[in-house]
């Protein structure tokens, strides 16, 4: 299967947080879009997330720790495991997340029609 991230319809994790995943057996890889000054409440799920930043930056709490996550910045959350993410800066962020096992959980998410991203830049 191929695909290109503008012609995948965004589900809307939140206002102003949008996915573009693609789904395999056994991983979801998604495009994370985070709009400026966002925050995700701390949430834990069943998946693992493996996820590293593109562009712009954000504090990242994961399991009582926190960190401020730049491009090329990484990191691995566990099954289970509580986090919460503050969008920082003015531009947002832009994210590449896999999940273990895929995420069903978004098929019951709104999403909106596919249309260009913040990224890839152009």
């Amino acid at each position: 299967m191929f695909a290109s991230v503008d012609d995948i319809a965004p589900h809307v994790l939140m206002e102003g947080i949008h996915a573009r995943p693609v789904h395999g057996d056994q991983i979801t890889l998604a495009i994370v879009e985070l709009g400026p000054g966002i925050r995700m409440p701390e949430h834990r799920h069943l998946n693992e997330q493996v996820g590293v930043v593109l562009r712009g930056e954000f504090t990242f709490t994961v399991g009582g720790e926190t960190q401020v996550r730049r491009p090329g910045d990484m990191w691995v959350i566990p099954s289970d495991v509580p986090h919460s993410v503050d969008a920082t800066g003015d531009a947002g962020c832009t994210l590449v997340e896999t999940f273990c096992p895929p995420r069903g959980d978004w098929a019951d998410t709104r999403r909106e029609p596919p249309a260009r991203g913040v990224w890839p830049p152009r």
